[in-house]
């Protein structure tokens, strides 16, 4: 079947979302205010979710396995979750100074991170990065930083450095160009963002000792997250490790996503501590949040008593509302509800490799935790453009397919399991997966 036939399928189900989007277009460009929930011919417009489900304005339910972007470890409208935030908002939306919650948060945070001495909160993983990058230029003194190629970091110019684009733009793969991921860039930011190719070791190295004395900091997310869920090899972050430790370097772990995939997020799980750690997501419990903490010698730029050396501010930050919400979500992540949440991954993961063979399609499973990714390709998954040399056509086909049978994964076959998932609902991924496969043959 092909992917046209996938899209009329699309259309058929989902009537009223087009109504909705060609509305929305008169007010807002593409009819949404969020470029990352786009996909052709038109997106969905949702009206509630709860636990595992979610339902779209033609009243259709399906499995959520992206669950905003990775944002709901629990599911839609989890009790607690929801529990906190009503109390929390009962008391008042927002106050002009601290609050319990917020303290509270940041030393559940601080006790489960092994290199995070003290934390700060934002508004959005963007910010997070942000604050983190502008810590490492006032702490160094220097004015670059070093990125990896298909690593996304928010949108704030830094890093929106080779981010998805075609590799036709980006040079050769040992030594990849600076170049800016959307129009609007600074053409200083482009100057001053390195790009290094992801678990690539001698090349990466190569390329930081030869920037080394401009260098404030390398960001790096230890599994690249929106390029398709692809963990580093414990030998690259090593190496990473070590070589800004040799020359006065920031080493930034980007864990706005990795987080889950241990108590004390990535970190933990590989044994390397960074000097700053960037969060989000998973931290506000489904309401907007970042965060970013680390060594107690730098944090304390931040440290209103001390100066501050680096001002940060915000209307919203550490809202009590969403500090609520956090720490209800951080506490029902134990290591009991991980650990069961990637068994079913690895048995998800298993599957789909399975019925993709009954079907002669290749494709490899990449992630960690309770993330996964499909790419449907003979050849193994090491770095971002490893993951765009697939047939972009079938992928989208495969998305939409999934989608008409009752599964919601993001347009780049991105997902991650929430706690309330079961055995079944692997299954009806699995099920899933087989009919849109049979229809290609039909």
């Amino acid at each position: 079947m092909s992917l046209q036939n996938e899209i009329n399928r699309y259309e058929l189900l989902t009537p009223r979302s087009r109504a909705s989007w060609e509305e929305a277009r008169l007010y807002m460009p593409g009819g949404d205010t969020r470029t990352s929930v786009f996909w052709p011919p038109y997106p969905l417009f949702f009206t509630h979710g709860e636990g595992t489900q979610i339902w779209d304005q033609d009243g259709t339910a399906r499995t959520d396995f992206i669950n905003n972007f990775t944002s709901l470890p629990h599911g839609h409208a989890d009790a607690s979750v929801t529990k906190a935030i009503q109390e929390a908002a009962g008391k008042g939306a927002a106050f002009g100074g601290a609050n319990e919650s917020q303290v509270r948060l940041a030393k559940l945070l601080c006790e489960r991170l092994p290199s995070v001495d003290l934390m700060r909160f934002a508004n959005s993983g963007t910010e997070a990065t942000m604050n983190c990058v502008r810590a490492a230029y006032a702490f160094t003194g220097r004015r670059k930083i070093a990125k990896a190629e298909g690593g996304y970091h928010g949108t704030h110019d830094a890093v929106s450095i080779s981010v998805k684009m075609s590799p036709d733009l980006l040079g050769d793969a040992a030594a990849p160009y600076s170049v800016a991921s959307t129009a609007g860039i600074s053409d200083a930011a482009v100057r001053n963002t390195v790009v290094v190719p992801y678990n690539d070791i001698e090349n990466s190295r190569r390329i930081i000792i030869e920037n080394a004395a401009e260098l404030a900091a390398v960001i790096i997310e230890p599994m690249l997250g929106s390029a398709g869920m692809i963990p580093a090899s414990l030998e690259y972050l090593t190496m990473l490790r070590d070589v800004t430790h040799q020359y006065g370097i920031l080493l930034v772990f980007d864990e706005v996503v990795s987080l889950r995939v241990a108590m004390g997020g990535a970190q933990e799980r590989y044994g390397v501590m960074p000097d700053l750690t960037a969060l989000g997501k998973v931290i506000g419990g489904g309401l907007p949040v970042g965060g970013f903490g680390g060594r107690a010698d730098i944090m304390e730029q931040f440290d209103p008593t001390m100066g501050p050396k680096v001002s940060q501010a915000g209307t919203f930050t550490g809202n009590p509302v969403t500090m609520a919400a956090g720490l209800a979500a951080m506490e029902q992540l134990t290591s009991e509800s991980l650990m069961r949440t990637e068994m079913l991954r690895d048995a998800l993961a298993e599957g789909i490799c399975e019925v993709s063979a009954e079907f002669d399609v290749p494709v490899q499973v990449t992630g960690l935790g309770p993330f996964y990714a499909m790419h449907f390709t003979d050849h193994s998954i090491n770095n971002f453009r490893d993951a765009v040399n697939v047939d972009q056509d079938f992928k989208r086909q495969v998305f939409l397919g999934l989608m008409n049978e009752g599964i919601l994964v993001a347009s780049h076959m991105v997902g991650a399991l929430s706690t309330p998932m079961t055995e079944g609902d692997v299954e009806s991924h699995l099920h899933a997966l087989r009919q849109v496969l049979a229809r290609r043959l039909s």
